[in-house]
């Protein structure tokens, strides 16, 4: 199973923006995907169609003593039959501090997919901004993990923490990338100096650049994906690509 995940050391990033988009892509283009919400926040869940809910969710299924199997987390969006979500909820910050105990913390996530009875043809990781049990966890066991660069001072930083992260924990295999997200158009000088800065990071950079748009934050703000609300506006074909790009390096055919 492929497995694409997104991760940073701080909100604000676009982090969740990218997954929700990517893994409507990837269902959109006709595969069955698997969307993982690790991040207590849930917006993951929201943008993708599920509605607030008390129940378990996916951080049930994970941990020495799991209180769910992942086929009983998993849900199908409302919006597109073939992506299914297993959900966040604000209670996974507290489930994420109990998980540091465990000896075989950075197990959990192939562990708890061995609870769930079909394959999915990818799967697609939201994690928490910060290095944590869960993003720890994720980074071991991902074949992408995607690091979302927004253009701006500072951003190479968090890529250079979240990069030092996932060598501490990733044995062999793998690849760590950067995507280049809040392009604006609008700033020729600071995209130059970005680009000059991309040549000297240690890991690949995506080729796809996502612009800053109204209309993927119009739609982010009614817990929607651009795909659905404007199609064909600003951002919506390099969120294809991104979703392609990425699809293409963690194999999925």
């Amino acid at each position: 199973m492929p497995t694409i995940a997104f991760c940073t050391i701080k909100g604000g990033v676009g982090k969740t923006t990218l997954c929700a988009h990517v893994a409507a892509a990837l269902a959109d283009a006709g595969h069955r995907v698997l969307l993982l919400d690790l991040d207590p926040q849930a917006h993951a869940s929201l943008v993708l169609g599920l509605e607030t809910r008390d129940g378990p969710c996916v951080a049930d299924a994970f941990g020495p003593r799991p209180k769910h199997k992942l086929d009983e987390v998993v849900v199908v969006s409302p919006k597109r039959p073939n992506l299914y979500i297993a959900p966040g909820a604000p209670r996974m910050a507290a489930l994420e501090r109990e998980l540091f105990g465990w000896g075989h913390r950075l197990q959990a996530l192939p562990r708890a997919l061995k609870t769930l009875s079909w394959t999915p043809d990818v799967i697609l990781v939201d994690t928490p901004p910060s290095i944590g049990a869960f993003t720890e966890a994720v980074m071991c066991f991902a074949d992408v993990v995607v690091a979302p660069v927004p253009t701006g001072a500072f951003a190479l930083q968090g890529l250079a923490e979240i990069e030092t992260a996932w060598r501490e924990v990733r044995e062999d295999g793998g690849q760590l990338v950067a995507a280049v997200n809040l392009w604006d158009r609008r700033t020729p000088a600071t995209n130059v100096a970005m680009e000059e800065a991309l040549k000297d990071v240690t890991v690949p950079v995506l080729r796809a650049r996502i612009p800053r748009s109204e209309s993927i934050n119009q739609a982010g703000l009614g817990y929607e994906v651009v795909f659905d609300t404007s199609p064909n506006a600003s951002g919506a074909e390099e969120l294809r690509a991104l979703a392609q790009e990425l699809a293409k390096r963690a194999g999925l055919r």
